[in-house]
């Protein structure tokens, strides 16, 4: 800009009358200076003191002491922004509860995949899935941290009878074997099989509860039908998994919300949230994802991982998808993946970076043998004599008085001395001037 706004102006020249160049017109040949000298904008620009100003402005109610009117209410606001901190049982902009709050139940079961602390806000639809069920509940016994000891037992058990395809065998009559084993640990052992795990092993309901929209640990979550009639973008989900013994960021959409619901033999309810996704294909030449090491770009053109849709919905991680421009050339299909930080969540380390260094240097300590005196403290050589508690007041009185002396002498004023000169100047001007 620093090089062809004379040209531009040049232009305009021919284009506008004298009077168009104003001062303001004239100001767009400093701006790149100024511009350098200032660095980022958020250094220079003037919208936090024109929001603040609008605050202080909307505090008066009598125009005629506008002053007055903005001290009053400034103070009272101070007053009842401290106050505020101290009422717990009173709403305030402090404790008030976020729009998209979810609630955290892990440590209410036994089971991990039961604490998902999912907050629906769609109303549930009723269906028989007949067709997939089988492979969710599959999916929440291999995600699930208290059945791994018993798949461990299974697979072992199938190695031993040298059945091929033991992951096959898994899937398919792994959740009868568990059923059937943890009930008859309940009947043989009661104590080691809790009411959490039991509820697991019976199965879920064949009626699931399909959602369009939920909001997991404080996020919200919108499936693409939903989001279709909406200008925001809630459907984009990103989650972890293995590809060819490789951990990498799957990126996707969400299709469908499904709750499974556990029959339990008490009251409390017990469920299991699985988000269905498509997975954008991440390998191939046309098809790769493109990292420049400032954007990320994903193909939505091409899905992968039909068959292996499922995830819980406390694995999933929110992202937007924005148009690639730099792309078009390679097609329309092309988008930027853009992460965010979840809103309340912070990731604190557990150890500060600084506690390894030091700030200043450190006193040496080093081992000083037991000193030896040579000449003792008190005399020996003449008899002690008794001296009054009087007489002791009388010497430090003494000696406190020497010291005031001796501080006094050190701290004269130069002034004095100054002044007694410049009176001797102006008398010896004075007679001077007489024998004139």
């Amino acid at each position: 800009m620093k090089k062809e706004i004379p040209i531009i102006l040049v232009k305009l020249e021919k284009i506008f009358p004298p009077a168009f160049f104003d001062v303001m017109v004239h100001l767009a040949v400093h701006l790149p200076d100024k511009a350098l000298l200032r660095g980022p904008v958020q250094y220079g620009w003037m919208y936090p003191i024109e929001r603040r100003l609008y605050t202080l402005k909307r505090y008066v109610r009598n125009r005629a002491r506008p002053e007055g009117s903005i001290a009053e209410a400034y103070i009272a606001d101070e007053c009842l922004t401290f106050c505020s901190r101290y009422m717990d049982d009173v709403e305030t902009r402090f404790n008030r509860e976020p729009r998209n709050k979810g609630f955290s139940d892990e440590e209410a079961y036994g089971v991990d995949v039961f604490g998902h602390g999912v907050n629906f806000t769609s109303a549930p639809e009723y269906v028989y899935d007949d067709n997939s069920i089988d492979q969710m509940v599959w999916y929440v016994l291999n995600n699930c941290t208290q059945a791994e000891k018993y798949i461990k037992m299974f697979r072992d058990e199938l190695e031993r009878k040298g059945v091929p395809n033991i992951e096959r065998k898994l899937k398919q009559e792994f959740q009868s074997w568990f059923r059937d084993h943890i009930m008859s640990l309940r009947f043989t052992n009661e104590e080691e099989v809790d009411s959490d795990l039991f509820s697991l092993a019976c199965g879920p309901d064949l009626r699931v509860k399909k959602y369009s929209s939920c909001i997991v640990n404080g996020v919200r979550f919108n499936t693409t039908d939903r989001d279709k009639n909406k200008k925001t973008q809630n459907s984009g989900v990103m989650s972890q998994a293995t590809h060819n013994g490789q951990s990498i960021d799957f990126f996707g959409t969400l299709k469908e919300i499904v709750q499974l619901d556990y029959n339990c033999e008490d009251e409390e309810g017990r469920s299991v949230v699985l988000f269905k996704c498509d997975w954008y294909k991440l390998d191939g030449k046309r098809t790769g994802i493109k990292d420049d090491g400032f954007f990320r770009s994903v193909n939505i053109g091409t899905l992968w991982y039909k068959n292996d849709s499922l995830i819980l919905a406390t694995q999933a991680r929110k992202v937007f998808y924005l148009p690639d421009t730099s792309l078009n050339s390679m097609g329309n299909n092309w988008r930027v993946v853009q992460t965010f930080d979840h809103r309340h969540l912070y990731n604190v380390s557990e150890t500060a970076y600084q506690e390894d260094e030091c700030c200043e240097e450190e006193g040496t300590r080093k081992a000083v043998s037991d000193i030896i005196y040579d000449k003792p403290l008190n005399r020996d050589d003449e008899q002690g004599r008794t001296i009054e508690a009087a007489e002791v007041a009388r010497l430090m009185k003494e000696k406190r008085k020497d010291v005031l002396e001796s501080d006094g002498e050190d701290e004269e004023d130069d002034t004095i001395m100054e002044y007694c000169s410049e009176d001797e100047e102006c008398a010896t001007n004075e007679v001077d001037s007489d024998d004139e």
